[in-house]
């Protein structure tokens, strides 16, 4: 039997003469019996749109932890790189395989990969703080442990915090205040600074000082990358493709990457031997695709959780430091690191709170205007 037979049985039965006789209003009257209320009709479609968005945001926050892995794995394969060819070499070639897959991605898309020319300027500061910062990171990577040179780079949202306050006019309460306090006391327990930790005097002159070097670059790092988030909220404002950010930042690193090899770490050093060429290659793959899943997750995942979901960088650091450079962190190093994950996950949850209740404030707004049009 087919499916059209089995949705519309009476068509193929013939009535008698006790049953009722099929007329238009006896089907109408039928139809409104069995037919649903508007109220429960409307009811049932608030539920499978609840559902859906529930669904949304599990594969968002999902999207985000994997890009949270592969970040992490990413600043491992740098931090082992950067043992034979400086971090702004790591940069350049980054930027090359992140180029050249995002064009790839573009003409896939069917996007241009310049963007509209109202944003091209933008785009441009956009990759230029973004290559900034990923050199500042990249060298703290180079001379720190690896969850250390993570915990002091995540300071990103509080310094995001603060720029957005001052450029975009959000809001920064005290709430806001106090938790960007204790994030930089958590960073001060990480650096381990010699003014306020007692050193031996030959691990400060072997060690302390380019700790205290890359802990200043981790923090240079966090400014930029604050900046660019700012002005990537100031694009969205104006449209422009996530691949056209990806396609930006490559470039731009490639050419900041150049000037900083040659002003600050004496030049162009050609990797040697193929296993750090592969290590090459593959930390530009595995970082264009933690950002393809960070800009899905971004689109799909609420602010505040997606926030607490980027927190596991700092997880995935702190395992990669143990298990595979065998480096255990010390008690300071823990703490700090958990006071940052604490007060910058705190900050992403108020600021989803505030937003979904200015959210609800307008959904009543246009409730009650509805209203009184009726």
């Amino acid at each position: 039997m087919t499916a059209h037979s089995e949705s519309s049985p009476l068509l193929h039965s013939k009535p008698n003469a006790n049953d009722t006789p099929y007329t238009p209003s006896t089907l109408t009257s039928s139809s409104t019996v069995v037919s649903a209320s508007p109220e429960a009709t409307k009811d049932r479609t608030t539920a499978v749109a609840a559902a859906l968005q529930r669904h949304q945001e599990t594969r968002g926050l999902f999207y985000m932890t994997l890009s949270a892995l592969f970040f992490s794995f990413m600043s491992l394969l740098v931090s082992l790189t950067a043992k034979t060819i400086p971090s702004f070499e790591i940069v350049f070639f980054r930027g090359v395989v992140q180029t050249f897959l995002g064009v790839i991605a573009c003409r896939c898309l069917n996007v241009s990969p310049f963007g509209n020319k109202g944003v091209r300027f933008l785009l441009f500061c956009r990759g230029l703080a973004g290559s900034c910062g990923l050199g500042f990171f990249f060298y703290a990577l180079s001379v720190m442990p690896l969850a250390d040179a993570t915990v002091i780079f995540f300071l990103g949202p509080v310094f995001t915090a603060i720029l957005g306050r001052i450029v975009l006019k959000e809001p920064f309460g005290p709430l806001d205040m106090l938790a960007s306090v204790v994030s930089m006391i958590g960073v001060i327990l990480v650096a381990k600074p010699s003014v306020l930790f007692h050193q031996d005097p030959k691990s400060f002159s072997d060690n302390n000082h380019h700790r205290l070097y890359g802990a200043l670059a981790g923090i240079c790092g966090a400014m930029c990358s604050a900046v660019a988030y700012v002005i990537v909220r100031k694009i969205g404002k104006q449209g422009a493709h996530s691949m056209q950010h990806v396609v930006y930042f490559g470039v731009v690193s490639c050419f900041v990457s150049m000037i900083g090899l040659y002003a600050l770490q004496g030049g162009y050093k050609a990797p040697q031997g193929t296993l750090v060429w592969t290590g090459i290659i593959t930390l530009g793959v595995v970082a264009f695709i933690g950002q393809v899943l960070l800009n899905s997750g971004l689109q799909l995942a609420p602010l505040g959780p997606g926030t607490l979901m980027r927190m596991n960088d700092i997880v995935f650091a702190f395992i990669f430091q143990i298990t595979i450079q065998h480096e255990n962190p010390d008690f300071f190093s823990v703490l700090g690191a958990s006071l940052v994950m604490l007060c910058t996950g705190g900050m992403g949850l108020n600021k989803w709170r505030l937003e979904k209740k200015r959210q609800q404030q307008q959904q009543l707004l246009q409730q009650q205007q509805q209203e009184q049009e009726a």
